[in-house]
Formats: C-alpha cells, structure tokens, sequence
C-alpha cells in the first residue's frame, strides 16, 4: 500500500473526482492536511509492519515453547490439547497467553431451513411452551452486524426435549447440519504485572492482522 502525497513544487493538484487543481487555488489548511494525514498515514504502515512481524514472532516462540512443554510433560498437552498456554517468565512479572478458538459459521442455505422450521412450529403453537420458548427463538436469529449469533442458535437445541413438536427436532437437526467449523483461530496476549501485583494487558489487537 503506498502513500502519495502531492507536494508544494507541484504545480497543479489532483482531487478526489480526478481534477487537476493549481496549486495557488489549493487553500493553506488543505495544504497542511495533505503534509500532515501523509505523515500519520506512512507512521501508521510502519507500525503495522513492525506488528505484523512481532505477531510472527510471538507465533514462532510460543511455537518452540510449547513444544518443549511437552518433551517435559511426557507429551501430555494443556487446554484439552487443542494448543492453548500460558507461559511466565521466572519471577512471573511477565505472562503470555496463547489461546485457541474454534470458529463456528452456519451454511446459509440449511440454517435458513432450520429458521424456517421453527417458524412454522411458531406460528401453529406450542402447546404451552410458546410463551417461553417465541422470544428465544426470535433472539436467536436476530443478526449483529451480519451474522448470527452462533452461541445463541446453538443453545436452542437445549429445549428440544420441553417441545413435543417434531419439527422442533427437525429444525434442531438442520443447525446441527449447519454448522462449519472452517479454521481454528489463535490468539495471543502479552500481560506484565505493574507495582500493585496485578496483571496489565498490553494491547496489541492481534486479532485483526
């Protein structure tokens, strides 16, 4: 990604719909921002750069950690073995946290099958378990910012025993079928512990590299 910034010497300015511009039209503040967003745009690549490397970094050492965790435990893994660690250094002022998440999607085609079950169940009624049971259902394929919420579709096949309908069964086995799990996810935090013995979570944001 480059950065171009029009400079003083350059005798004609080129705007946003592509206009040639002289540059004695150009006004002393949009002179100014053109110097000065450059500046805090190429600072902002810098660090991302120097971010984008230390996540390596960060990957590649608890990678060797880890690994030598196990040649000292017989191989027996912590976090049910799916990666995750927590490692210190020797007075444990200094704690790096690796985690590991599975990420959940849904098809799309065979989750709307599975909403448009319980819609169905809805609208006839559920023998008394409507009351309950509507709202839930409802919040549960309410989307934010886009997607569903993968906790809440999930925790609907938690009532299939209180509704008799069979179509609730149905559509709790169209969300199982539904589900995609296309790629696990690590996540790693750097915590340093201040004059008080409390732990401090340096931000780095990781997650969005």
């Amino acid at each position: 990604m480059n950065i171009t910034q029009q400079k003083p010497t350059t005798a004609m300015w080129i705007n946003e719909d592509d206009q040639a511009i002289p540059y004695n039209r150009v006004t002393k503040y949009e002179r100014n921002c053109e110097k000065q967003t450059a500046k805090l745009a190429k600072s902002a690549l810098e660090i991302n750069s120097r971010l984008v490397d230390f996540k390596s970094n960060i990957q590649h050492t608890a990678e060797e950690l880890y690994q030598e965790f196990l040649e000292h435990n017989n191989n027996k893994a912590p976090g049910k073995g799916k990666g995750g660690l927590t490692l210190y250094n020797f007075d444990r002022t200094i704690k790096i946290e690796v985690s590991v998440q599975d990420s959940i999607t849904f098809d799309e085609n065979t989750i709307q099958l599975a909403k448009d079950k319980l819609d169905e169940v809805l609208e006839d009624g559920l023998n008394g378990a409507k009351d309950f049971i509507k709202p839930i259902v409802m919040d549960a394929f309410n989307t934010r910012g886009g997607k569903l919420d993968t906790k809440n579709v999930l925790g609907l096949r938690r009532y299939e025993a209180d509704v008799k309908d069979p179509r609730y069964a149905e559509a709790m086995a169209l969300i199982s079928k539904a589900i995609r799990k296309p790629k696990s996810k690590e996540y790693y935090r750097v915590w340093l512990k201040n004059e008080t013995g409390k732990y401090v979570d340096v931000q780095l944001n990781f997650s969005a590299i």
